[in-house]
């Protein structure tokens, strides 16, 4: 940011007469600025403005021919002489208009991206609002852009190249940086961990019974409190236990059934998985629960704990061996309230929502409707693994996500 000081310089020739001088100078905000009068004759003197040259106001303690002061907005300025003893009050010399150029909007060149499968990715840096904004690569060998001036320009670089880029917004008062990293792999092999592009955010991966799952809970999303609604807008939303984003941070969102599936009724949508990912229809629950050892006679049952004795609920939790590890997230209730958190025993509870809603002719049980969608359930007091359609779709419940063939 700019810190120079600028100066207004206005020289008295005679009483009503002046002449002004300013240096020829873009005027930042956040600029330092002297007033001063030369040549000043008698009276008693008054610094004033105006944001709108209409209404005045004086400045404080500015009564000196010389005065220091850092404007917060555009506006005018003028002198103002009251001499009791020669005439009325007058201005020394004719008002100035101060127009402040704005710094430019702070960069923010978007979250790292690491680990990117391929060869390019899209870049998330912020609007130059105020500005001109423009992508450097500074570190890496290879690399180049669609178009340096946009803040969403495509990057190409080469497997196994580290990257990193500098987002950059100027103007004639100055400029802001912020950094990216990006590093890109040949292939991925489940097992290894993936990163989101869109948050940046880390997530182990399993592969049970032929599908790579998520080993962690979705987190992404702006937190709204449980007392809302999560609404079909540009952003995900997700609540987080007891309105604390630490707990998201531990067990990941609790996503209404509408916001999970990014608001489709399609089985085996995308939602608010990652690219290349999915929200797991009721019949890869079962792949997996199978391939945990659930008893094919047991697998459809419905609104019950089943695989009890094969420990299936225990092999899913955390540390339970199957590696894909559920944290007790509980959940977000129909009344938005909270429930059944980690640590409360055998009522604490994990809630995963499939992409399978009840419809005419579905598996869900008699009397449900399209307000309804099927669910896994784990239990910190069974072993069992659970399938539910009991809870309509304004409860808030974790996310696994699964790969695409």
């Amino acid at each position: 940011m700019k810190n120079q000081i600028f100066k207004i310089l206005i020289a008295l020739i005679f009483i009503l007469n002046f002449n002004f001088v300013a240096i020829s100078q873009d005027y930042c905000h956040g600029d330092n600025f002297t007033l001063q009068a030369t040549n000043y004759v008698a009276g008693t003197v008054q610094w004033q403005y105006s944001y709108d040259d209409v209404n005045w106001y004086d400045f404080d303690n500015a009564n000196s021919l010389t005065f220091y002061f850092i404007p917060d907005a555009s506006m005018y300025v003028r002198l103002q002489i009251h001499d009791t003893s020669c005439i009325p009050e007058y201005y020394y010399a004719e008002k100035q208009y101060i127009e402040l150029i704005p710094q430019p909007t702070v960069a923010d060149a978007g979250y790292d991206q690491l680990g990117i499968i391929g060869t390019s990715t899209v870049l998330e840096a912020n609007q130059a609002e105020i500005g001109i904004g423009f992508w450097t690569i500074e570190e890496g060998q290879g690399g180049s852009l669609s178009d340096p001036n946009i803040p969403n320009a495509t990057f190409t670089g080469l497997v196994g190249e580290s990257y990193t880029l500098s987002w950059q917004i100027f103007n004639s008062c100055g400029s802001t940086e912020d950094f990216v990293k990006i590093s890109f792999v040949s292939n991925f092999t489940c097992g290894q961990n993936i990163v989101d592009s869109r948050d940046g955010q880390t997530y182990p991966t399993v592969s049970i019974g032929g599908k790579c799952w998520l080993a962690k809970n979705m987190n992404i999303g702006t937190m709204v409190f449980g007392t809302e609604q999560q609404t079909n807008t540009e952003t995900i939303q997700k609540y987080c236990y007891a309105n604390d984003e630490n707990n998201c941070n531990i067990y990941g969102g609790l996503y209404q059934w509408n916001m999970a599936m990014q608001f489709s009724t399609s089985e085996g949508v995308q939602g608010i998985c990652p690219e290349g990912w999915h929200i797991p229809t009721d019949y890869e629950f079962k792949q997996l629960e199978l391939a945990l050892s659930m008893p094919s006679g047991e697998v459809d049952i419905m609104n019950s704990f089943r695989g009890h004795a094969q420990n299936v609920g225990g092999q899913m939790k955390q540390g339970g061996g199957s590696g894909f590890e559920a944290l007790f997230a509980g959940a977000r209730n129909g009344g938005g309230g909270f429930m059944y958190l980690q640590g409360t025993g055998s009522y604490d509870f994990a809630y995963f929502w499939s992409s399978s809603h009840c419809s005419e002719g579905g598996e869900c049980s008699e009397g449900r409707d399209e307000n309804f969608a099927i669910r896994r359930c784990l239990q910190g007091g069974s072993q069992g693994s659970g399938r539910y359609d009991t809870f309509n779709k304004g409860y808030g419940f974790s996310v696994r996500c699964v790969k695409n063939n």
